[in-house]
């Protein structure tokens, strides 16, 4: 047995900024989260990739962190149980870099076997910490513990918040060793290993999902998408500067509008609707426009891009050769799309006319 000190690396999700990130890599759960830093080294001890500490009260708690290839903590696996004698392990797991969605199921594999799927509140639900997440269901708890003191990995597979799958990764070579040591210092039964839902934890608090994804910026996959069309790289040097629109659509549906070109002083952006929900997926959006020429057209970029989340309406301005000629339509999310309720255009450039005195074309004879 090698003493070590809790070396906290860290995190790169900062959706949770009003909550203690950073002691949750390490407990998740009330009590751990106030045993003072000295405590902690002093009761702490690895095996291998498990780490164990233990509080004053003798709760204590096996450890396994996932970590990314730069050594940011992904997530934290714990497997934990107080002194009592009828006191039983709980296993959970916390989700530091991104967030894992409540509602939607997650599974569980050891060494490649068959995943154990898990549902939501019925199967695991989060305690303490939106980002904690307990195993409740006795039959995944059983094979839990059975499986974890044989095998080398436990992969974890789960979407996140903003509808990305992620499978994070614990190495469990010294499991059983850190259990055992729990055991001795417990003065427990060597080798017991009875599960069970957390018993004295309160469930975690509601959290504002789409504020945490507008927090969390582009999904990596949309940025992919966006980067294989006719765009500039946001990230650019005409476009760095420029920040993407994101709002909430639905429960499960979020905008992102991400600047594409740069051109004389304006700004214009390529939008997309990205959906968590069961089906999920991303999706490239299309919009009205109108000449006198062609009639009514289809774009996939608008310029001086705006979006009202209270009442899901977009909004924008797309000028011409002039700031006084161009186009203005106004949409709101209706459902599934969004639909137009107003749109102006103004051919003539030189009038020195604002946006909204330009010649209404929707609703109007032009929209027939």
């Amino acid at each position: 047995m090698t003493a070590t000190t809790l070396d906290h690396a860290p995190t790169r999700f900062s959706g949770l900024r009003g909550f203690t990130v950073r002691a949750a890599v390490w407990f998740a759960t009330a009590f751990l989260l106030t045993v003072p830093p000295a405590a902690a080294q002093a009761n702490s001890a690895r095996f291998g990739s498990a780490e164990v500490a233990c509080a004053e009260d003798l709760t204590c708690v096996a450890a396994v962190r996932s970590l990314d290839s730069d050594g940011t903590v992904r997530s934290v696996l714990q497997i934990q149980r107080a002194q009592g004698s009828r006191s039983r392990w709980t296993v959970a797991v916390s989700t530091l870099a991104d967030l894992a969605d409540r509602e939607r199921s997650v599974s569980m594999a050891v060494d490649g076997g068959v995943a154990l799927t898990l549902r939501p509140r019925a199967d695991f639900a989060p305690f303490v910490q939106p980002g904690t997440f307990y195993v409740v269901s006795t039959y995944a708890l059983d094979r839990l513990m059975r499986d974890i003191q044989v095998g080398f990995e436990l992969r974890f597979s789960y979407i996140d918040i903003a509808g990305e799958p992620h499978m994070d990764r614990f190495r469990l070579d010294g499991m059983r060793d850190a259990l055992t040591e729990i055991d001795r210092r417990q003065a427990r039964i060597v080798g017991d290993r009875r599960a069970g839902p957390p018993t004295d934890l309160p469930p975690a608090p509601e959290v504002d999902r789409q504020a945490l994804v507008a927090l969390q910026g582009l999904p990596p996959r949309l940025v992919e998408w966006h980067m294989a069309s006719a765009c500039e790289a946001p990230d650019g040097p005409s476009l760095a500067e420029t920040a993407p629109v994101i709002g909430p659509l639905s429960p499960t549906a979020m905008l992102y509008a991400i600047p594409c070109y740069r051109s004389e002083g304006r700004i214009g952006y390529r939008l997309y609707m990205v959906e968590s929900g069961e089906i999920g997926g991303m999706h490239l959006l299309t919009f009205a426009t109108w000449s006198s020429r062609f009639g009514w057209m289809g774009t996939d970029t608008l310029e001086t891009v705006a979006f009202d989340p209270q009442t899901a309406t977009l909004t924008a301005v797309t000028t011409g050769a002039a700031a006084d000629c161009g186009t203005a339509g106004e949409w709101r999310w209706d459902e599934y799309a969004f639909k137009l309720v107003a749109f102006r255009a103004n051919e003539r450039c030189g009038g020195g006319l604002a946006p909204d005195a330009w010649t209404q074309v929707y609703p109007g004879p032009g929209s027939q």
